[in-house]
C-alpha cells in the first residue's frame, strides 16, 4: 500500500530530474533563440506548470508548445509573418487577436520581450521592461535563466533550461557560415 501510495511521487520526481538550468550565457543582442524549459502560469483563471520548447525568430516567428506530465502538447502557437494557429484541447484558432484576448500581450510584443529587443530598465532589484498593462522581469543574470511576464490577472514565467541562439542550416553549418 505504501508502494502504491508513493508511485505517484516517484513518477513525478523522476520526470524532473535533470532539469535544472545550464549556465547559459546570454548574448546582448540577438534574432534567433531555440530553447526546452518550463513554463509557471499562475493566472486567476489558469494555473499550469509544465515543459514547453520554443522557437522564437525576431521580427515575425514564434512558435512554441506547452507539455502535460505524460508529454502530449497541450499548447501550441504557430505564427508568422503571415500565419496564425493556435491549438489547444478546444480546438483550433486561426485568429490572432483570440491571443490577444486570452492573454492580454500580443504577440509581436512577445517576440520583442524573448528577444531582448526595446529599452530594458536596470534600475529595480532585476532587469525589466514596462509595457502597457504588463511587466516583463528578466532574471538571466542571476543564475535563474528565466523571464517572466506580469499581468493584471497574475504572471507566467518561462525558465529556460537549454538554449541555442544559432540557426543551423541543413548542411550543418549557421548562419554565418561556420560549424
Amino acid at each position: 500500500v505504501v508502494v502504491l501510495l508513493a508511485l505517484p511521487f516517484l513518477l513525478a520526481a523522476c520526470s524532473h530530474v535533470g532539469k535544472r538550468p545550464a549556465s547559459i550565457a546570454w548574448p546582448e543582442s540577438f534574432d534567433y533563440m531555440e530553447t526546452m524549459g518550463e513554463i509557471d502560469v499562475m493566472l486567476k483563471n489558469r494555473q499550469y506548470t509544465g515543459d514547453i520548447s520554443l522557437k522564437v525568430a525576431y521580427p515575425h516567428m514564434l512558435f512554441f508548445e506547452v507539455y502535460s506530465p505524460f508529454g502530449t502538447t497541450m499548447l501550441s502557437v504557430d505564427r508568422s509573418e503571415d500565419h496564425f494557429v493556435m491549438r489547444t484541447d478546444e480546438g483550433l484558432i486561426t485568429n490572432e487577436n483570440e491571443f490577444y484576448r486570452l492573454f492580454n500581450i500580443e504577440i509581436d510584443n512577445i517576440i520583442e520581450d524573448l528577444t531582448l529587443k526595446g529599452p530594458i530598465r536596470t534600475d529595480g532589484p532585476a532587469p525589466y521592461k514596462e509595457r502597457p498593462g504588463y511587466t516583463v522581469v528578466y532574471h538571466l543574470a542571476d543564475g535563474k535563466n528565466m523571464i517572466c511576464w506580469k499581468v493584471e490577472e497574475g504572471d507566467f514565467c518561462i525558465r529556460f533550461n537549454d538554449v541555442s541562439f544559432s540557426r543551423e542550416r541543413p548542411d550543418g553549418k549557421d548562419n554565418s557560415g561556420t560549424n
